[in-house]
């Protein structure tokens, strides 16, 4: 068989799996937010759907990194809670060429990028899934005369240094990051 290396072969069906291993990952953990976030403002409003980010969104992002051993974040370049959310090297740069793309023309749900990196730790494979700002996201995300004046004494409260505002539909609000050792 000319050109075919079982190593290369093996290699690029591993990476292949990794990719949608982490896909199916960050998909999850975006349909999970998503459907407690629709289902608090149906209930209850855009006052009591910040509890949603403030508690049940750390508790996915940890239950899928237990469930996978790997690191799975949510992050952004504006976050809302710095000590959780804060992009880091990598993650910032992503986000910043997923902006370009959107500014571009390209439809933000379909936006990832995977690289293998080296990092003074190890060898990690590194995936990126852009989360996008949408009409809901504008009750806390979106310009002071969007937010009801409720959410921002709460966010005032909880979010003192509080950055993830100003957001309009169709934006990158951050990623879905996930990182694996190799």
């Amino acid at each position: 068989m000319a050109g075919f290396s079982p190593a290369a072969h093996s290699q690029e069906s591993t990476e292949s799996k990794s990719i949608q291993d982490s896909r199916k990952v960050a998909l999850q953990v975006w349909r999970d937010l998503r459907t407690q976030l629709i289902r608090e403002m149906q209930l209850s409003g855009p006052l009591r759907s910040l509890v949603v980010c403030k508690y049940t969104c750390p508790e996915i992002l940890s239950m899928q990194s237990r469930k996978t051993g790997w690191r799975v974040a949510a992050v952004s370049l504006k976050p809302r809670n710095s000590a959780l959310g804060m992009a880091d090297a990598w993650e910032q740069k992503v986000i910043a060429d997923f902006d370009r793309r959107v500014a571009k023309g390209e439809k933000g749900e379909t936006l990832e990028f995977v690289e293998i990196v080296s990092e003074p730790q190890g060898r990690y494979f590194r995936y990126a899934k852009a989360m996008m700002v949408e009409r809901m996201c504008l009750q806390c995300h979106g310009s002071s005369d969007q937010r009801p004046d409720s959410v921002k004494a709460q966010l005032a409260i909880d979010y003192p240094f509080d950055q993830a505002v100003d957001f309009r539909i169709g934006q990158v609000y951050g990623i879905v990051s996930i990182k694996r050792g190799i």
